[in-house]
């Protein structure tokens, strides 16, 4: 529909004004409308590219869950405090590089990708931290607020992957796999699969 400043007519007016004026707001609602379309357009792109990418960033964060499986099995402190060192944080650097590539080619999903990389960096910093101040088995304890906060990125970013999907009229689909509960590694979730349908449940694509 055309803007309501458009039909704001002076009372003294030919009828060819009137049709002049009616004609610049038809073409003002088309081009809104294939604005509109482009800009739908555009967003489908983005999640299809988005989605496809995200085969190799699972691959990367499941390497991150392998890491901490090595750590956990560490038969004391210092070899605990070793494999974080050498095999967690490596492992997350590769995560968190694999995020900064992820195609992020709207506004809004580079906000929410935003909120994955976030959480990520955080944790990566926070277990940095973690592992150089880490004396005795007391502090081991000190993990679970870590992730606990990475748990509640995740979801945030979840939470708001599946709203910019639906909006668009895509299903999301999430990877289900989880690292085994343990006391001290955490249980953070992958980015988006690659399946994602449209919510008529067309065949996936992206496979």
């Amino acid at each position: 529909m055309a803007h309501s400043s458009s039909f704001r007519l002076r009372v003294l007016i030919t009828v060819s004004a009137v049709l002049a004026l009616a004609s610049v707001g038809g073409c003002k609602k088309v081009q809104a409308d294939r604005q509109l379309t482009a800009a739908e357009k555009q967003a489908n792109t983005a999640i299809e590219k988005y989605s496809a990418a995200s085969a190799e960033a699972n691959a990367a964060h499941q390497a991150v869950l392998q890491s901490f499986e090595q750590a956990n099995h560490a038969s004391d402190l210092t070899l605990y405090k070793q494999a974080l060192r050498e095999k967690v944080l490596p492992a997350m650097d590769s995560f968190v590089e694999r995020l900064k590539k992820m195609p992020t080619e709207t506004p809004e999903l580079k906000r929410i990708h935003g909120e994955l990389l976030d959480a990520y960096q955080m944790a990566r910093g926070e277990i940095d931290a973690f592992e150089r101040e880490l004396e005795g088995v007391d502090g081991l304890a000190k993990f679970g607020d870590i992730r606990v906060r990475l748990q509640t990125g995740v979801r945030t970013y979840r939470e708001s992957l599946a709203a910019y999907y639906a909006a668009n009229k895509r299903q999301l689909k999430l990877d289900g796999r989880t690292a085994e509960s343990t006391s001290h590694a955490p249980e953070a979730a992958t980015p988006t699969t690659a399946a994602i349908t449209t919510a008529v449940n067309a065949s996936a694509t992206g496979q």
